[in-house]
């Protein structure tokens, strides 16, 4: 039941859908081309994984593969991926020209957050957790959401699906998986639907945007190219951004971020500063220097000022203390240093200590008030149903004077 619930309820869902919009409407969305670069991208990204494995590691897949067992999980994800594409087809299609880049972006999130499970917004306990989880998990969902909502709006279901098939078949049905660190598969999963998202406009007709009103026939004539180099600078710029989130998160790129989180370094470092750390060989500690360490038995590691450095025996002892206490910490060895702290951006921290907060509470108010989450379930799939069927009601002849201009 565990497999054969979930395929017969997402294979109701994947008729209904079918049934109020018709097989005939979905298949004028299709567009070859950009299915094409859709399985494309989907290729590029599965080869940049094994790349990357080829210097890391590989896995075994935990999946069986008898032929019954390959039957029921193609038919489990393919179900799943199947309704939810031909939703989000729907849903992005029925967006008014005039409003179809708020479209994009609100799709973009909504189906991103519902393919996260709420618990994983809770989980991180500490500011590199939370780093790991931006980096790993919300950024590359929140990059494929995009790309295949991009390509949902310009080649309906088939194109979405074709690119996100291809990722689940090959991780579902390959005995051999790429296992990267979690840092480097998260810049692939990342910067390769960006890659795609800028392509995918290249194989459809500019008169097919216009229709779609994502250029107007201004920018078609006079600042098409321009806007061309400012879209794909601005998202040059969101994967470089993403790729230092990721990366600086590990310490690959010789620093690390951590947020505060006392105030016992006040007035020095204050709640929700971000203070900016960098490996340092242990002979380049002296007194003063502000450090970050791991204490024994302590969830997430500690910043403090360094007051004596010790030796005995040929190891040095590190004591530190935070500006705003009044007893020093116990001697630390410099193998549980993590680095210094060379810089100091205050308060920016905060906007992860509060959207971590706002995110914990609701989910608790959620999770005790089971009223108030199937009520939001149900707007939201009304909200869904209701743009449909509106969308489904327009006279044929409208639509088609609507797709001229």
């Amino acid at each position: 039941m565990v497999y054969f619930l979930p395929i017969l309820c997402w294979s109701t869902v994947a008729i209904i859908i079918l049934r109020i919009y018709g097989t005939e409407k979905i298949r004028l969305w299709f567009s070859r081309p950009v299915a094409f670069v859709a399985l494309l991208t989907a290729v590029l990204q599965i080869v940049a994984l094994i790349f990357v494995s080829l210097f890391t590691s590989f896995g075994r897949s935990p999946y069986a593969f008898t032929p019954t067992a390959i039957a029921i999980n193609v038919a489990y994800f393919s179900s799943a991926l199947i309704a939810i594409e031909l939703s989000r087809a729907c849903l992005i299609k029925s967006c008014p020209k005039r409003k179809i880049f708020t479209g994009i972006v609100l799709t973009t999130i909504f189906y991103a957050f519902i393919s996260i499970p709420m618990v994983r917004f809770t989980t991180p306990k500490t500011p590199a957790e939370t780093v790991k989880f931006l980096g790993s998990e919300l950024l590359p969902t929140l990059a494929q959401s995009l790309l295949t909502t991009y390509l949902a709006l310009l080649g309906g279901p088939v194109a979405s699906i074709a690119y996100l098939w291809t990722l689940k078949a090959f991780e579902w049905l390959s005995p051999i998986l790429p296992n990267p660190p979690w840092a480097m598969k998260a810049l692939a999963t990342t910067l390769v639907p960006v890659v795609g998202f800028l392509s995918v406009s290249d194989s459809v007709s500019p008169f097919k945007l216009i229709q779609l009103g994502i250029v107007s026939r201004s920018e078609l004539r006079s600042r098409m190219v321009r806007a061309k180099k400012s879209t794909e600078l601005l998202w040059i710029a969101i994967a470089v951004t993403g790729v230092i989130l990721v990366w600086s998160s590990t310490g690959l790129l010789g620093f690390q971020p951590s947020i505060i989180a006392s105030g016992s370094m006040r007035p020095t470092l204050d709640v929700g500063d971000i203070a900016i750390t960098v490996q340092t060989r242990p002979e380049k500690i002296k007194v003063g220097d502000i450090i970050q360490y791991w204490r024994q038995g302590d969830p997430a590691p500690t910043i403090h000022r360094v007051i004596e450095v010790n030796y005995a025996g040929g190891v040095a002892y590190i004591v530190a203390k935070g500006d705003a206490n009044d007893a020093p910490d116990d001697p630390i060895t410099v193998t549980q240093t993590v680095g210094k702290v060379i810089l100091v951006i205050p308060k920016i921290g905060w906007v992860s200590i509060i959207l971590k907060t706002a995110i914990s509470k609701a989910f608790s108010f959620l999770q005790n008030n089971f009223a108030a989450a199937y009520a939001l379930v149900g707007l939201t799939f009304a909200y869904l149903a209701f743009r449909i069927h509106k969308y489904r009601s327009q006279p044929i002849n409208r639509l088609r004077r609507r797709l001229r201009r």
